[in-house]
């Protein structure tokens, strides 16, 4: 009697249960959040019809039908997408999450961010996502196919062997076989969409494979979102191909002629760069800026800043900001860039006078706190880089404007600005040329003073004067100003007037007098004695070069140099302080160059010069 008092109870339970919805006691750890078509859960023996956004329990099956769908998600935010004739069991605790492959095929992606990850099993082994990742579980056929999407994961045979596999790969595991080694991922490649802007034009897209050309007189941009290419006038070639897989970029480039600078962003480049002598490769991992010029015979390939790995030849090569290769040559090797004519200081806010410097300097700020990057643009605001990347130990090399602006900075690794300057060019054009050839100057018989001023060469002097009667001849007779007894100076002349040649009065104070002559020579009364004043009058602002004069041919010796300069100013010869007279003027001879590069420092404010000359050297 008393067991029946302890078992009447329980099927009374039973019994007033029967048909209700059982809820397991065990907490929720994954829920239904979409499905379609015909999607049931099962849990023991029982069934049920899915519904959207319905828990689901440890221990549950999910089952899709033909042509159904479902999407699960974990409590600790991972989630399955499950394909139609797929049934797999929900199962774990919190920290330990798994999922049960029975059949068909799911993808399941591990949560982003926080979470524990999830745990897949199968006929396949044992695949654990400990992190963000997403995986493809096909056992539609007999041999089960893997293929992992993104990030890392450990895949474990059925033997508990570790089984590699690589992203974009699809991994075919054979049950009797051991598994296949891993292929290559699968090529995922990305068009890159490169806009081709001829200065003054609108831009327009280049697709691979078309040719450019750009005017002898004009500049051109090729632009991606991760490399520039500026080429100048005259340049033509081939963008072969653009291309993106994951970080890595790839780009082929034929380049017949002209010159191309070349800015990389941050990243994995590989260029293939095709010019007259065939193809080499450069690869580039870090923000950097690269020349390209004189591709007809073999490019010759400078890095500007950062850094570049250079194949050609079966043979790697890394050139550093400020080195080059010349490929020309069978047995190219990197080389030191020679330092150009002008380096312009960090902080340096100047004017630059000339009319061919193809590459300016800028110097380097000492640094203790690392590498330093430069950024190099037109405009003050640094909107558009011409120039970008790590700098090099001394100076960056940086192609000037014919007229216009340059402006640059150096960075810290932080990003903070440790100097800047900026330079304005214009063409000289002859203008800080001094005129040698001498102008004339009138002097007349007034008995007063003449004072004639010069900035150039000494002037030529035309006398004039009064006609006498009975004169056959005159005598123009120069005395220096303390001594009027002994003429430095004597003309005779058959007309009342007379040029004296430039150059044989020099700047000061004289008298002078005209005797006239009669037939017999014997002088004749009359006349007036004279004061004539000859003043150097410097009031330029700018220097001014008499020799060497633009585009001299350079000579065997040295060179001569003579000039003036604003009075009160300081002048530099390629880097030699310039001894000036009182009134800025200045004669040297320097050692045979090809280059002078003056440099005029007046109160706070500096302005260059440079001169360039002709050479027969090769």
């Amino acid at each position: 009697m008393r067991a029946l008092s302890l078992t009447l109870p329980l099927l009374l339970l039973l019994w007033g249960c029967e048909g209700c919805d059982k809820k397991p006691t065990a907490p929720r750890i994954a829920q239904l959040i979409q499905l379609q078509g015909q999607v049931t859960v099962m849990q023991g023996a029982e069934s049920r019809a899915a519904r959207a956004d319905e828990p689901l329990y440890p221990g549950e099956t999910v089952v899709t039908g033909p042509a159904s769908t479902a999407r699960v998600r974990y409590v600790n935010g991972a989630e399955v997408e499950v394909a139609e004739n797929s049934r797999f069991r929900v199962n774990g605790t919190s920290g330990a999450f798994s999922l049960e492959l029975e059949q068909g095929r799911v993808v399941s992606s591990s949560p982003q961010t926080g979470g524990s990850g999830l745990t897949v099993t199968g006929r396949f082994g044992r695949a654990e996502m400990p992190t963000a990742s997403a995986m493809v579980f096909d056992l539609r056929d007999e041999d089960p196919k893997l293929t992992l999407e993104y990030g890392e994961i450990r895949v474990l045979s059925p033997q508990g062997k570790d089984v590699p596999i690589a992203r974009g790969q699809e991994l075919v595991l054979s049950l009797d076989d051991p598994p296949e080694p891993a292929r290559p991922p699968v090529a995922r490649a990305q068009a890159l969409v490169f806009t081709f802007e001829v200065e003054g034009e609108q831009p327009r897209e280049l697709a691979p494979g078309a040719v450019f050309a750009v005017p002898a007189k004009g500049s051109a941009r090729l632009s991606s979102e991760s490399l520039q290419v500026n080429l100048s006038g005259g340049s033509a070639g081939t963008l072969a191909e653009a291309t993106r897989e994951g970080e890595q970029r790839t780009y082929a480039l034929r380049l017949d002629q002209g010159k191309a600078r070349l800015q990389f962003a941050s990243g994995k480049h590989t260029l293939k760069l095709t010019d007259g002598r065939g193809e080499v490769q450069l690869n580039v991992s870090e923000q950097s800026t690269v020349s390209v010029s004189d591709p007809e015979d073999g490019s010759t390939v400078t890095v500007l800043t950062g850094q570049a790995e250079l194949v050609a030849g079966g043979k790697t090569t890394v050139l550093q900001a400020g080195e080059k290769m010349n490929l020309a040559s069978a047995s190219a090797q990197a080389a030191r860039e020679p330092a150009p004519a002008l380096v312009l200081s960090s902080e340096a806010k100047a004017r630059v006078f000339t009319d061919a410097l193809p590459w300016v300097g800028v110097q380097v700020p000492s640094s203790s706190g690392g590498p330093l990057r430069v950024e190099v643009a037109r405009e003050s605001s640094f909107r558009e880089l011409l120039l970008a990347g790590r700098a090099g130990a001394e100076w960056v090399r940086v192609e000037p404007p014919a007229r216009g602006e340059l402006h640059w900075r150096f960075l810290g690794e932080d990003g903070a600005v440790r100097t800047q300057g900026s330079a304005r060019f214009d063409a000289d054009r002859g203008r800080s040329s001094l005129a040698t050839e001498s102008p004339k100057a009138e002097v007349m018989e007034t008995g007063l003073n003449a004072r004639i001023l010069f900035q150039s060469a000494a002037p030529a002097l035309h006398f004039t004067f009064e006609p006498r009667e009975r004169a056959r001849s005159y005598q123009l007779r120069i005395y220096r100003v303390t001594d009027v007894r002994t003429p430095i100076l004597q003309r005779v002349s058959t007309k009342n007037q007379y040029t004296l040649e430039p150059g044989a009065l020099r700047e000061g104070r004289y008298l002078w007098y005209v005797a006239a002559l009669g037939p017999g020579g014997d002088e004749l009364a009359g006349g007036r004695m004279n004061k004539l004043e000859l003043v150097y009058d410097n009031e330029r602002r700018g220097l001014a070069l008499s020799r060497p004069r633009p585009g001299e041919r350079l000579g065997k010796g040295a060179v001569p140099v003579e000039g003036v300069a604003p009075p009160g100013s300081r002048l530099f010869l390629n880097g030699q302080a310039v001894a000036l007279d009182g009134k800025g003027r200045f004669s040297l001879k320097v050692p045979a160059t090809d280059s002078l590069v003056f440099r005029l420092v007046s109160g706070q404010s500096e302005a260059y010069w440079v001169r360039t000359l002709r050479s027969d050297r090769p």
